[in-house]
C-alpha cells in the first residue's frame, strides 16, 4: 500500500512539473536563458530585415588581394516572437586603397503598439567596431556604454505579403524601406 501511494504522489508531481510549452531558449552569445522580452509581437513583424547600399565599384590591392567594394551601408533588425531584437549596422569604404569599415550590434527589447503602429527598441548592450586600414592605431572594438543604450519609437508598416517593411521616426518622417530576407 506505502508503494503504490509512493508511485501516484510521483505521477502526480510528475504531471504537476510538467508543463506544455516550457521550452527554454538559450543565448548562443552567454549561453544563458535571455532576459526576455517586452513581450510578444505581431508574427507579421518576426523576422529579418534588411536595407542595403553598396557600390559597383571593386578595388584590389597592389599585389591582386580583393579589398573590398567602394562603398557599403546596411541596416538589418532581426525581431523575435517573444518580444526581442537584434540590430546590426554596417559602413565601409574604400578609397585610395585605404579601407574604413565600422559595425554596430545591438540586442534588446521591443515593445509594439499595433493600434498605432509604432514599436519602441530598447538595447540592453551593444558594440561598436571600427577598423581603419591606414591608420591602425584608431581601431576601436568596444561595447555600448549604458548612456549610448537609448530606447528609440519608430512607425511600422509592413507591405502586403511581409515582404517588405518601412521603418520612420520623427527624425526621418520618410523612413527607410527594409526587405526581408532569409541568411
Amino acid at each position: 500500500m506505502k508503494m503504490r501511494f509512493i508511485a501516484l504522489l510521483a505521477l502526480v508531481l510528475l504531471s504537476v512539473a510538467c508543463k506544455k510549452g516550457s521550452h527554454v531558449d538559450i543565448d548562443p552569445d552567454t549561453g544563458e536563458k535571455p532576459s526576455g522580452g517586452a513581450g510578444k509581437i505581431p508574427a507579421e513583424l518576426v523576422g529579418k530585415w534588411s536595407y542595403g547600399t553598396f557600390s559597383p565599384t571593386n578595388f584590389w590591392d597592389y599585389n591582386g588581394k580583393y579589398t573590398g567594394n567602394a562603398y557599403e551601408q546596411a541596416l538589418v533588425f532581426e525581431f523575435h516572437a517573444n518580444g526581442t531584437y537584434e540590430e546590426y549596422i554596417v559602413n565601409s569604404t574604400t578609397s585610395y586603397n585605404c579601407r574604413t569599415e565600422a559595425y554596430t550590434y545591438f540586442k534588446g527589447t521591443v515593445k509594439v503598439n499595433e493600434a498605432d503602429r509604432t514599436l519602441v527598441i530598447t538595447p540592453s548592450s551593444g558594440n561598436y567596431r571600427g577598423f581603419y586600414a591606414c591608420a591602425p592605431k584608431s581601431n576601436i572594438n568596444r561595447d555600448a556604454r549604458k548612456d549610448e543604450l537609448k530606447p528609440e519609437t519608430m512607425n511600422y508598416q509592413v507591405e502586403t505579403g511581409k515582404s517588405a517593411l518601412k521603418l520612420s521616426d520623427a527624425e526621418n518622417p520618410q523612413g527607410v524601406r527594409l526587405k526581408a530576407v532569409t541568411w
